[in-house]
């Protein structure tokens, strides 16, 4: 792995993401000072569940899962991050470790920001203690929603659910693409790969076609529909 400072270019795609939104550029510059631009190539393993908590990252590009073992080396998916995202905030604040592993799905180039740092220089701006609150509620409220379809929902409705959370039409039709390969998308949904391939089976009864990463969906309203049957609203 490569570590740089931080660059300008760098400070501009850091303040489109949620947590830091509305800092001035030289707030931002400040409070980062510390950070690394880290180069991680595919299937860099970034840390283990319980390791020390020393520092969060920020997906600038590529893509990041994070997992849990079982079954000694096994990895369970747990969510797949990508860019403008940022992880394991919260495990700075509590109880110092981290609560999952994370892995490199891609090549991919993270902003690392040093726990001490950050710390130190967040006291002394509330605005921002705010906007970190509000990003892990959001990550909470995320992981409620996922354990929630996994025990109320189908297969076939956990991956209409998830095609759906890629569009941002309400109605008519859409094509997506899928972020990441099927194998780490089965993972990510909680099935086994010939579980997803049932799954898109069941879905094509409904107007959805895929091939290879484009999934076409000939009517979302129909789709929307059929994901809340018997479950949670999507």
């Amino acid at each position: 792995m490569e570590s740089t400072p931080l660059s300008q270019a760098a400070l501009v795609q850091i303040r489109r993401v949620p947590l830091f939104a509305g800092l001035a550029p030289e707030a931002l510059g400040w409070l980062l000072e510390s950070a690394q631009v880290q180069s991680c190539p595919r299937d860099t393993v970034l840390f283990e569940a319980g390791d020390p908590a020393s520092q969060f990252y920020v997906v600038l590009d590529g893509r990041v899962e994070l997992f849990m073992r079982s079954a000694g080396t096994r990895r369970s998916v747990i969510d797949v991050l990508g860019p403008g995202e940022t992880f394991d905030v919260a495990a700075i604040f509590d109880v110092g470790r981290y609560p999952t592993g994370a892995r490199t799905v891609e090549d991919a180039e993270l902003v690392v920001v040093p726990r001490d740092s950050f710390v130190a220089r967040l006291s002394e701006n509330f605005d921002l203690v705010l906007s970190l609150m509000a990003s892990i509620s959001r990550h909470l409220r995320g992981l409620v929603r996922q354990v929630g379809e996994l025990k109320l929902k189908t297969t076939g409705q956990r991956l209409g659910s998830f095609l759906l959370g890629l569009t941002d039409a309400e109605t008519g039709h859409s094509t997506v693409r899928l972020p990441y390969d099927k194998r780490l998308l089965a993972s990510r949904l909680g099935m086994q790969p010939e579980s997803l391939s049932r799954a898109f089976g069941t879905l094509r009864e409904i107007g959805v076609h895929g091939e290879n990463d484009r999934v076409v969906i000939d009517d979302l309203t129909a789709l929307r529909t059929y994901c809340e049957e018997n479950g949670i609203p999507r």
